[in-house]
């Protein structure tokens, strides 16, 4: 059930051929003078796609014109980053920004975009932080009798789950494996929900998730959580240790989701839309709606996000390289 990222080269060949071209877009034009479209690179209802009309509810009674949301999926979400990146950057065409983005450059081979170059980063509005978690019925009820179950077995034998090569949790996995001198056997699935029910049936002993995805199960008492991958316990799994907390330093990893547009984007539009976002994320009633999501606010704006995504694409690289990931 290995996960490969498939790639439609011509597509994203023929969606990067006008990336470096001159684009002009005036500072002064007023926006939105038109309806605002976002492209989301994930097929609807996944957690990209909920997350981002999440945020879209909260800010069309904040702007005059309507926002359309266009799902258009492929190449684990760099075909809709591409059309975004040759758009007119006049802030009306952004990109609903899934965190995989900083590590796509890493594992896909042929991508004509420059994720720091040709995307003006807005805002990075909500994460979810990524879990460890366990069967019911798996002996180890701590992180560190999870290890000691580990390091019984030989290296590279103690298997366990993912959503698939690359992705958040996948590095995750790395992460830990650095932290606690380990080694897993990595099973990756094609989805977030296969892999969890692989560990519900009893398949495997151990998943790497995002709570957003494992949230309703760990609810349900069908998988535990042992460990989260935040700087801090998180409010919706508050009795869940981090790995900090048990001398696990490293293991720092989430979900999240944000908005860009094509580079060139005025300052002043960028501000604007940012200010919108930070308002909607502020809302009391979009908060306990992430909450459901397994997801809270961040309210990165334009420069903290591209600062965050600047450390990750050169901490994904070299971690990407150590565990031997080489783009697909």
């Amino acid at each position: 059930m290995k996960k490969t990222a498939v790639i439609d080269r011509r597509a994203l060949l023929a969606a990067g051929a006008s990336l470096g071209l001159p684009r002009l877009a005036l500072a002064a034009d007023p926006w939105p003078t038109r309806n605002v479209q976002i492209l989301v690179g994930f097929g609807a209802g996944g957690v990209t796609d909920v997350a981002i009309r999440l945020l879209v509810e909260g800010l069309r009674p904040r702007l005059a014109k309507p926002i359309v949301i266009e799902n258009r999926a492929g190449a684990s979400g760099m075909i809709a980053a591409l059309t975004v990146a040759r758009a007119n950057p006049d802030g009306h065409t952004l990109l609903g920004m899934p965190g995989t983005i900083t590590i796509a450059p890493s594992v896909l081979k042929d991508v004509p975009l420059d994720v720091r170059r040709d995307l003006e980063p807005i805002t990075i509005f909500a994460t979810s932080p990524n879990i460890l978690i366990v069967s019911s019925g798996f002996a180890a009820r701590t992180l560190q009798e999870f290890l000691t179950v580990v390091r019984s077995k030989p290296r590279d034998e103690f298997a366990y789950a993912s959503s698939g090569v690359g992705t958040t949790v996948h590095l995750m996995a790395g992460m830990l494996e650095r932290a606690a001198d380990i080694k897993m056997r990595h099973v990756p699935f094609r989805s977030s929900a296969d892999s969890i029910q692989s560990v519900i049936a009893g398949e495997l002993p151990v998943v790497f998730s995002s709570l957003n995805s494992a949230l309703p199960f760990i609810q349900s008492g069908l998988v535990r959580a042992l460990g989260v991958a935040a700087e801090q316990r998180s409010p919706l799994l508050t009795d869940v240790p981090t790995f900090r907390e048990v001398a696990l330093n490293g293991v720092i990893s989430d979900t999240w989701f944000g908005l860009a547009g094509p580079a060139g984007t005025p300052r002043s539009i960028v501000e604007q839309i940012s200010g919108l976002c930070a308002g909607v994320m502020g809302d009391a009633s979009a908060s306990a709606k992430l909450a459901a999501l397994g997801a809270e606010p961040l309210n990165l704006g334009p420069q903290a996000s591209r600062e965050r995504m600047e450390r990750e694409l050169t901490a994904f690289a070299e971690l990407t390289a150590a565990m031997g990931i080489r783009p697909d």
